[in-house]
């Protein structure tokens, strides 16, 4: 396998410019890679059957569901755990970082309308919010900054919170808050709103109208209770309760690394072609094992398997 790393998306390839047959064609692009072709390879899988993109997508998702599928349907936190011998990690790792799990903490573009900061736990947010500053202290220009988490209640918060000089974070909505709060300096938010959808959802919004640029942190509502509310219920909330309908909107998403080509499939999907916005997402580096534990192989083939399963609900909305 060669050394450079094969696009996920560039972002000449987004909707507005070359539209949603080029996604489609850089989809295809993705799943029939070098690295993909060498990651299967490893795993003694074929190559990908000549076809449409739709059948690759689904042959490379019912393999990945089989081998790459570490959670089970369990949260990413309880995932079933797999080490490998020195040879096959070197593999694993250099493969994905091709395929764009690794190695996005710069965007391309330098003017965006809006940044998003994407929820998880304490410390993942930390990572998060270091570099969406970092982001912007490098001269990046954006109108506003968005972190974005739910009311889904954290475990076992309080060391890390300590640790990292943060107020408390009941849940991951206060997670957000706290991570930016500490990498941009907020003081307390002057305005908040808050109430509960048609689903009997909660949802909150604090606002930061005193910095520069503006900052808002949305606990987003989940849009299929009881299930929790994921990544798209919160791009959702986003585009209902903090900046309602942002077409054409120029958006950089910022994620962890790993969470990449998934995250962005989900931001094409929801924001790109519902709203024609343009989208960038960069990640934190987990490999550096700052703020958190670096990633393990096993994170890098569920993430993988993660985004092929996203890029397939993104193909069929093209």
């Amino acid at each position: 396998m060669s050394n450079a790393p094969a696009p996920v998306f560039a972002p000449e390839s987004l909707p507005g410019s070359l539209g949603r047959a080029a996604i489609a064609g850089e989809i295809g692009r993705w799943i029939s890679s070098e690295p993909m072709c060498a990651l299967l390879e490893a795993f003694g899988q074929p190559p990908l059957r000549p076809g449409s993109v739709e059948a690759r997508l689904d042959e490379l998702e019912r393999f990945s569901l089989g081998r790459w599928n570490f959670r089970s349907g369990k949260e990413r936190a309880e995932a079933r755990r797999e080490t490998f011998e020195p040879g096959m990690d070197a593999l694993i790792r250099s493969a994905t970082a091709a395929l764009g799990l690794a190695g996005r903490q710069a965007p391309v573009g330098r003017d965006f309308d809006h940044v998003l900061v994407l929820g998880g736990g304490v410390r993942t947010m930390v990572g998060r919010s270091v570099l969406a500053a970092q982001i912007l202290d490098s001269g990046v220009r954006t109108g506003t900054v968005a972190g974005l988490g739910s009311t889904r209640p954290l475990v076992s918060w309080q060391a890390a919170a300590r640790e990292l000089g943060l107020g408390d974070c009941p849940t991951e909505g206060d997670a957000v808050a706290e991570g930016l709060r500490r990498a941009f300096r907020l003081g307390a938010p002057i305005e908040r709103a808050s109430g509960r959808t048609e689903l009997d959802q909660e949802w909150w919004l604090r606002s930061y109208q005193d910095s520069t640029p503006a900052v808002h942190v949305l606990a987003a509502p989940s849009t299929q209770p009881p299930r929790r509310a994921v990544t798209g219920d919160t791009m959702i909330g986003w585009a209902d309760l903090v900046e309602p309908s942002p077409h054409d909107a120029r958006v950089l998403v910022v994620t962890s690394d790993l969470f990449v080509p998934f995250q962005h499939c989900v931001a094409l999907a929801l924001l790109g072609v519902r709203y024609g916005c343009s989208v960038e997402t960069v990640g934190f580096d987990t490999a550096t094992g700052e703020f958190l534990p670096p990633t393990t192989p096993a994170q890098l083939l569920q993430e993988t398997r993660s985004a092929i399963d996203t890029m397939r609900w993104l193909h069929s909305l093209l």
